[in-house]
């Protein structure tokens, strides 16, 4: 595998963070990485799945189709959130661009997560632009 930079963004709001990410290993629809001081594992298939290792862990699915159920570990324990997938795309180089809605407790998060080459260029591949309309998706205006 040639080694490449690439950079791991996620937004909420907060803010935007980016950090580097170093890929070690990558076979078919799975790609493996360390950014921020964590382990990352991201499986392409008919989800989008990323597990994180670090102090906060977590695996969380990206299905535009239907919510899903993840725990986000803490230091402090864990919490269950769920996950509304609102957009979701695939590049050709391997990376990918989620964007979501992650419950804590009912209260809505708006989000996104980016894994995107460092170099310029390198076009987005869309899968599917966005979700089926789903009742309930856009609590409070989000």
């Amino acid at each position: 595998m040639r080694e490449e930079e690439w950079i791991l963004t996620t937004e909420d709001e907060s803010g935007v963070r980016r950090v580097r990410a170093h890929e070690y290993a990558r076979d078919g629809g799975i790609c493996r990485f360390t950014a921020g001081g964590a382990s990352y594992t991201v499986e392409r298939g008919a989800v989008l799945r990323v597990e994180c290792e670090g102090e906060l862990s977590y695996a969380l699915e990206f299905d535009l189709l239907r919510a899903t159920a993840a725990e986000l570990a803490t230091p402090y324990g864990s919490l269950p959130v769920e996950v509304r997938t609102h957009a979701l795309s695939f590049a050709e180089e391997g990376g990918f661009e989620a964007e979501y809605t992650l419950y804590f407790g009912g209260e809505p998060s708006r989000r996104k997560i980016a894994y995107t080459p460092a170099r310029a260029g390198g076009r987005h591949k869309k899968r599917n632009e966005s979700a089926p309309a789903e009742a309930g998706a856009d609590k409070e205006g989000i």
